[in-house]
């Protein structure tokens, strides 16, 4: 079975999550910045990683454009991985059929340039100022102007679990 890890990465923990699951399938990656001449319909599983940015996956367009066999898609994002989040990321990226996991990664918040930390200013003001705030407003609301990391190989499992049985 021929198999490939494909993923789009700003910070990292997009392509740390590519790593360890290329690893574990035994499967070539690659970065979409690298990717020029690969025609992905000749592969038999193709997993793609992008990290999220206002609910859509980057680079992920350019891999539902090549009409691939068997597509598992995963995004990485700074938020608590909840049902309502992989509902929003489902519609917003046109996912309906395909096999999706959001994992969660982090922030370099640091590295950021004027107008991302701008923005997330903006964003960490309006929860500031937000009565009743969910779980997951509470969580930004304390990490999205900080640098933190949440990966973890064990998110992975269930991926290679659906993978597996794809084979």
């Amino acid at each position: 079975m021929k198999k490939i890890v494909i993923y789009e990465s700003a910070t990292g923990f997009t392509k740390k999550y590519a790593e360890w699951i290329a690893e574990e399938l035994q499967a070539e990656i690659k970065d979409t910045r690298t990717m020029n001449g690969v025609n992905l319909t000749e592969y038999d599983l193709v997993v793609f990683g992008g990290w999220l940015m206002g609910g859509r996956i980057s680079g992920l367009e350019k891999i539902q454009k090549q009409n691939t066999k068997k597509l598992v898609v995963f995004a990485t994002g700074a938020s608590l991985d909840t049902k309502e989040l992989v509902e929003e990321i489902r519609n917003a990226n046109s996912l309906s059929g395909i096999l999706f996991f959001y994992l969660p990664g982090g922030m370099h918040y640091s590295q950021l340039g004027f107008m991302k930390k701008t923005m997330l200013k903006m964003v960490k003001k309006s929860i500031t100022k937000k009565e009743n705030k969910t779980e997951a407003e509470l969580h930004m609301e304390k990490v999205i102007c900080t640098d933190f990391d949440m990966t973890d190989k064990k998110y992975i499992t269930p991926l290679l679990e659906a993978c597996e049985e794809r084979e």
